[in-house]
């Protein structure tokens, strides 16, 4: 190795360095790629496994502009996270590629400085995708002509490294790709992790970072990460009171006095907010499910303190039906009579409107996450709230990809 080799090598790692100070979430990303000069690529390039690099390219551009290397190692490590070098199935290469980007590019968004006339072009022609932001999403707005005659200046705007080794060697790439799966699913709890110890700002690009594409999940372990500890009357046979075991081995010697404690701690979750999609792009079947994956949920013990605070609200484009639900006593006696509200477009926005008004006004004091019951298909608010949002399918669907990337798409498990 030679020393432009290794002082390329050096650049890398430093790039990697600066961005876990700013970003100590992706850590499991940083060690997922090595670094390595090659001549396999005139600039640099990556397959899932390795980051390769031209030596003259990276410590010329390196020399010119540091900034412009760290935004295009985050670029890269994004198109792994998001699994872009594996996901074309039939698509342009040209287009695929570009869509890959651009992608990419809208989720850094202003999450990295730019210079403010390109940040303005690049922030100018995004908005011309609308609410595309998936790769695929992207992909088919370009098959659609949109952009056209234009591609080559989107490609000097937005493209930063080599796809040429994407899906050359099938067998290495379905190895890299089951690594990145994980990683992305590992990302994804440490960002949540992140932002709820730090706290988040509402609409932050930077939230668009931590919420990975992810597929198959259990919403239950979703809820979860959301409980809070807290005391309840509850006997607590792990545990027992010191001051009787005492007395027992001192008064009779060998008869320890075991007596549980009448406190437990638990984690559990006090306040939930359960939206139910009743658009007439919903079948009565799947809204039916819903109910019952929603019956599933209050009714079991370990999720709620006995005081819990669910709202459970109906809505197709506007809100039909609330409920608040405060032990599971009270949901089952509800379930008995409810009634399906709605049947007329989908419009999720109306949900946080009215989420934001209840916070306002001290109703919800504590809120660390929203589910939202849906089929995909229907109008989602631009930017996200400053808690949690699951958008909860009950099969595997298309419109999984019409889900924003500040929130969490979740299958319920069979």
């Amino acid at each position: 190795m030679d020393k432009r080799e290794r002082l390329g090598i050096r650049v890398l790692q430093s790039c990697r360095n600066g961005l876990y100070r700013r970003m100590p979430f992706l850590d499991g990303a940083f060690a997922g790629v090595r670094y390595e000069a090659s001549p396999c690529t005139e600039t640099i390039a990556t397959q899932g496994d390795v980051f390769y690099f031209c030596p003259a390219f990276l410590l010329k551009a390196y020399g010119e502009s540091p900034s412009r290397i760290r935004r295009g190692f985050l670029h890269m490590l994004i198109h792994c996270l998001y699994l872009h070098p594996f996901l074309r199935q039939g698509q342009p290469k040209e287009l695929w590629d570009l869509a890959c980007d651009l992608a990419a590019e809208r989720t850094l968004g202003e999450a990295w400085p730019q210079e403010v006339e390109e940040r303005c072009r690049r922030e100018e022609l995004l908005r011309e995708l609308g609410e595309a932001r998936s790769a695929q999403q992207i992909c088919r707005r370009l098959e659609e002509g949109a952009f056209a005659g234009r591609l080559q200046e989107l490609r000097e705007l937005f493209s930063f490294d080599d796809h040429g080794l994407w899906g050359r060697d099938p067998h290495q790439a379905a190895g890299a790709r089951r690594k990145w799966e994980k990683l992305a699913a590992y990302t994804s709890r440490q960002a949540g992790e992140a932002r709820h110890r730090a706290g988040s700002q509402k609409g932050h690009q930077q939230e668009e970072l931590e919420e990975i594409s992810r597929g198959r999940y259990d919403y239950r372990k979703f809820l979860r990460r959301f409980t809070v500890p807290r005391e309840e009357v509850e006997l607590d046979l792990e545990s027992f009171d010191y001051i009787f075991y005492h007395l027992g081995l001192e008064r009779y010697g060998n008869m320890p006095l075991i007596e549980p404690l009448e406190y437990r701690e638990v984690n559990r979750l006090e306040e939930l907010v359960i939206a139910i999609d009743t658009s007439s792009s919903c079948s009565q079947q799947v809204v039916r499910r819903f109910l019952e994956e929603t019956y599933e949920i209050l009714s079991s013990r370990e999720n709620f303190f006995r005081k819990m605070k669910v709202y459970l609200i109906q809505c197709d484009c506007c809100i039909q039906d609330v409920a608040v639900i405060h032990s599971e006593e009270e949901w089952k006696s509800r379930s008995r009579d409810i009634r399906i509200q709605g049947r007329g477009g989908t419009d999720f926005c109306p949900v946080f409107r009215y989420v934001e008004q209840l916070r306002q006004e001290k109703e919800l004091t504590n809120l660390r996450a929203l589910i939202y019951f849906t089929d995909g298909d229907g109008v989602y608010p631009r930017s996200g709230p400053d808690y949690e949002t699951a958008f909860v399918f009950v099969e595997k669907t298309e419109k999984m990809e019409l889900v924003p990337p500040w929130a969490t798409r979740l299958l319920a498990e069979a």
